[in-house]
């Protein structure tokens, strides 16, 4: 009788192990693996995640610490691939990126990353005693794109540049517009118009360039969302910015007149998008916390 009952205590308990959300395994198979997933990360993700870079992408540099990684959660959730970051950018090509200059993971190694996450994501033992640099990698080949793939990518990169002439613009038109409302000249008119039409070019511009860069860019979760939010910004600003230069030309618009109070308060609206706009396009680089005392 105790033979039978210890058989089915047996089975409920590998049932269980089965149900459960990390698979267990042996710890020779969870080093071995954790080793491999480094190597891996080494090879295809430490060009713009990596420890040494002042300024890594998305503000992730610590790829090769599986262990900080792994703990946490808007990159793994130990157990369940489909819910972790790091595994689905691997999986559908979105990392390594598109301006990266190593190929994508093969499906052996996508594999490998699948299986780390399902054992619970360990950290890599052999990493914390290594004394001696790891043998040089050998450089991997450049992919090859289209010529005219490879000109929007860089022709994106101007994006940065680009905003500053236009918000400095659009914050100069609002000054420009208190000095002729606080000396009731109506000569301000004229180089308001000229500052906001230029001002409105430029937004358009900068506006592509942010849409051309955004779509050969990879993001993790949480900048991603932070992204979302600064492209739409960033485009109800480019065209408000045109809504701006169009009512400073509609009618006399002159002091007092209906007309230019609704240019005056368009013109004020502008420079309350363009301030948002450049704190989340700031905080992509730098953090939400950039402005803390």
């Amino acid at each position: 009788m105790i033979f039978p009952r210890t058989f089915s205590l047996l089975l409920l308990l590998a049932a269980g192990l089965r149900a459960g959300e990390v698979k267990v395994a042996p710890p020779e198979e969870q080093a071995a693996v954790a080793h491999r997933v480094r190597e891996i990360f080494e090879a295809k993700c430490k060009q713009c995640h990596g420890p040494e870079l002042p300024r890594p992408k998305g503000k992730f540099g610590y790829v090769l610490d599986l262990k900080r990684m792994a703990d946490n959660p808007d990159y793994v959730v130990r157990g369940d691939p489909d819910k972790s970051d790091i595994y689905t950018l691997v999986r559908d090509d979105e990392m390594p990126g598109e301006d990266a200059d190593v190929p994508a993971l093969s499906m052996e190694e996508k594999d490998i990353v699948k299986r780390w996450v399902e054992m619970g994501a360990p950290a890599d033992p052999a990493a914390a005693a290594e004394k001696e640099p790891a043998a040089p990698a050998p450089v991997p080949q450049k992919t090859t794109r289209p010529f005219w793939e490879q000109a929007l990518r860089w022709i994106g990169k101007f994006h940065p540049v680009t905003t500053h002439f236009p918000v400095a613009l659009m914050m100069v038109a609002v000054l420009a517009e208190g000095l002729a409302w606080w000396t009731r000249r109506e000569s301000w008119m004229h180089t308001i118009r000229f500052i906001v039409v230029i001002a409105a070019l430029g937004a358009l511009s900068s506006g592509v360039l942010g849409w051309i860069n955004a779509y050969f860019s990879s993001y993790s979760k949480t900048v991603g969302a932070l992204l979302w939010w600064h492209r739409w910004f960033g485009t109800a600003t480019t065209l408000w910015a045109v809504v701006c230069a169009a009512l400073a030309f509609l009618g006399p618009c002159v002091e007092g007149t209906a007309e230019r109070r609704r240019f005056r308060g368009a013109l004020l609206l502008g420079a309350a998008l363009v301030s948002v706009t450049g704190f989340l396009g700031s905080a992509l680089i730098y953090g939400l916390e950039h402005y803390a005392w």
